[in-house]
């Protein structure tokens, strides 16, 4: 009785330092961007996005971008996905991902097929980073870009994170919130 108790006490005190280390794929994101595009192209916008874990393995995922570029181009982008995690340990996930994407500017629109893959790992209980690579093959042009990101989880389901992607096309800077439920 008395190795019972013991051994669940240690266990107690490991479980929630695991547990907050665990990579979570259930969030609500919102993001502030900062847009410069090919051709000298600029412009800010937000990001509202969310993901659903549907197990340990597997979630979906989806964002739609409000975008405003220097002489009145306005823009919506939406994307919409699935993706595969595989936990190498309980601090650092290969995360792949396929997406669809919808982008409308008004005077041009164009969609697309996206797959990525990357890494996810957690630095501690409270510092995060990912980094990825990127292809979408839009109906009239492809890119490729490499992402890389850090999030600060100030309580256990609440961080503030920043993330560069680097496109052919595009570089997107992203400063924003995330809650993890």
């Amino acid at each position: 009785m008395k190795r019972t108790v013991l051994f669940a006490a240690i266990a107690a005190a490991f479980i929630p330092g695991v547990v907050l280390a665990d990579m979570n794929y259930t969030n609500l994101e919102v993001n502030y961007l900062d847009l410069d595009g090919s051709g000298g192209a600029s412009g800010d916008g937000f990001e509202i996005g969310g993901s659903w874990e549907l197990n340990d393995q597997f979630h979906l995922f989806g964002s739609w971008q409000d975008q405003s570029y220097d002489g009145g181009v306005d823009g919506d982008v939406i994307e919409l996905g699935g993706g595969w995690s595989h936990a190498f340990s309980d601090t650092l996930d290969f995360v792949g991902t396929l997406s669809y994407l919808d982008a409308d500017f008004g005077v041009a629109s164009d969609d697309g097929l996206a797959v990525g893959g990357g890494i996810r790992t957690r630095l501690g209980d409270s510092f995060e980073v990912d980094a990825g690579l990127k292809y979408v093959d839009f109906d009239s042009d492809s890119d490729t870009g490499l992402q890389l990101g850090a999030r600060y989880y100030f309580n256990d389901s609440m961080a503030l994170g920043a993330k560069i992607s680097d496109n052919d096309n595009f570089d997107t800077f992203r400063l924003g919130f995330r809650w993890e439920f």
